[in-house]
């Protein structure tokens, strides 16, 4: 698959970043355990996952590569018909390429 870019992003409440850097994994929250895979997204679909998901608290904007991702990464369609992202495994803090705490940063 052709990619616009060569990043995904995982919106993360604080807590589960804090955890996530402690453990150094992250399996997911409990909406990605019962998806059976690790809700990623595009940067133009980020502002609208934290209006819809992540409205009235905290959150940080992790950035991954795609070539760090790419054998367990998938695209496929998920709300409004839109391909999103699906990372099925666990995330390694290494792969980290950034975190941002506002959807506006140079991401």
């Amino acid at each position: 698959m052709k990619y616009i870019s060569n990043y995904v992003y995982r919106v993360f409440r604080k807590e589960e970043l804090e955890q996530f850097r402690k453990s150094k994994l992250f399996r997911g929250n409990e909406l990605d355990i019962n998806s059976g895979f690790i809700h990623l997204c595009t940067e133009k679909q980020i502002k609208e996952t934290i209006n819809k998901y992540f409205k009235t608290e905290q959150t940080y904007i992790v950035k991954f590569k795609i070539s760090d991702l790419e054998n367990s990464l998938r695209w496929e369609k998920s709300r409004n018909e839109e391909i999103f992202p699906h990372y099925y495994g666990t995330l390694k803090s290494r792969l980290i390429v950034k975190i941002s705490n506002n959807a506006n940063d140079e991401l």
